[in-house]
């Protein structure tokens, strides 16, 4: 019988890791593990110098061979602003806000470039529940919510095989419990970490690149002028047809604006 039990632990335990694993491997992404912790730390030199160019191109570079993170992007923002490019620093101060949406740092100094962009759109406030939430999620990266996800797994199916072979009724039901609390947990960890894949592989927002860009009632050239929008402008994509694309912004005002002329977050 114990046999048996240890049998149905292993397997169970392997599944679990073939399924998560590609999840969990797809964030060990990090300047050490590229070699490239040299070029890093003289991007943040020459950026403290005052080399602000150099410390850009630096930065880029790390971006350009595949490294990803809310610090490099946060980085890059604060070297385009200091170069005076308020549109590009506006696009990746929300890249890093898209990876770390609890960065307060980020938020302010995003705040800040927006008063040198020539629109001022309304925003509508985010409900207060949906921000401690996303907060709470984001304490966490994905790759830790998903381990998280496993280890309660795991601990799941050893309280229920308690709960199937326990010695007494009063263990069996603790087993039961725990088992299902430990099932809650799994729940949230994998909903949060599928979460924040899903915000991170998302395309629906972008930045206008444009100094001007102009936004018509249909996907064409020959189309009536609706309004117009200058660099730094953030808008939500709808739909898209052959190079254009049907944009909402948070004031609600729609239109079809070039695909040229954006640059998606």
């Amino acid at each position: 019988m114990c046999s048996k039990i240890n049998k149905q632990i292993v397997v169970f335990t392997i599944g679990l890791f073939l399924l998560f694993s590609p999840t969990v491997l797809m964030g060990q992404d990090n300047v050490e593990v590229r070699g490239e912790k040299e070029r890093w730390s003289s991007a943040n030199s020459l950026y403290a110098q005052g080399n602000y160019s150099g410390a850009l191109d630096e930065y880029l570079l790390l971006e350009k061979q595949g490294y990803i993170s809310w610090p490099l992007y946060y980085n890059i923002a604060n070297s385009y602003f200091k170069t005076q490019n308020y549109g590009r620093s506006i696009l990746y101060y929300q890249r890093a806000l898209k990876l770390n949406p609890s960065g307060n740092d980020i938020r302010v100094n995003l705040n800040y470039a927006k008063q040198f962009t020539v629109d001022k759109i309304d925003e509508v406030p985010e409900f207060i529940l949906v921000t401690w939430i996303r907060d709470f999620n984001y304490l966490l990266s994905s790759d830790y919510w998903t381990i998280i996800s496993i280890v309660f797994s795991i601990l799941v199916a050893l309280l229920l095989l308690n709960f199937r072979y326990g010695p007494s009724a009063r263990v069996r039901k603790v087993s039961f419990f725990l088992s299902m609390l430990s099932l809650l947990f799994v729940i949230v960890s994998t909903i949060f970490a599928w979460n924040q894949r899903s915000a991170f592989h998302r395309e629906d927002s972008a930045i206008v690149m444009n100094a001007v860009a102009t936004i018509r009632n249909s996907p064409d050239n020959s189309g009536a002028t609706l309004f117009i929008l200058h660099e730094g402008a953030k808008l939500e994509i709808i739909e898209e047809l052959g190079g254009w694309k049907r944009i909402e912004l948070t004031d609600g005002r729609q239109g079809w604006i070039a695909t040229e002329d954006i640059e998606i977050i």
